[in-house]
């Protein structure tokens, strides 16, 4: 008997674990209004005085999410935090579909991380 609790709580603990791994992957939340989507915001493109960056919200479910919003930090080439910044898509996002939004960011920007901070589903 203790033997068979002891293996379920290793399964739960590691279970937990790994979801938080592949969360943190996926640069999205674990909150319930956040799990069905994802956010990719890897293209940046560098111009003289600015940057920008393309940021595309996948919704993976079948309910629609409105007001997704997504936070976004700036790095540049070695790495340090240029800014942060808060974007938030106004329009509904259709079950299983995407859409994209130009953001503007410093000019020295080379990469940048998204994660989804909040949406409000609609069944």
């Amino acid at each position: 008997m203790k033997a068979l609790v002891r293996l379920i709580l290793i399964v739960v603990i590691l279970g937990g674990i790994i979801l938080f791994i592949v969360s943190k992957l996926n640069n999205t939340s674990l909150s319930s209004q956040t799990i069905d989507l994802r956010v990719d915001c890897s293209e940046v493109d560098n111009v003289l005085v600015t940057s920008s960056v393309n940021v595309v919200v996948k919704n993976l479910s079948s309910r629609s999410h409105k007001d997704v919003s997504v936070k976004i930090i700036a790095f540049d080439e070695a790495g340090n935090q240029l800014k942060e910044k808060y974007t938030t898509f106004t329009r509904t996002l259709a079950p299983n579909s995407s859409f994209d939004k130009p953001v503007t960011l410093p000019a020295d920007t080379k990469r940048c991380d998204c994660k989804i901070v909040s949406s409000h589903p609609v069944r």
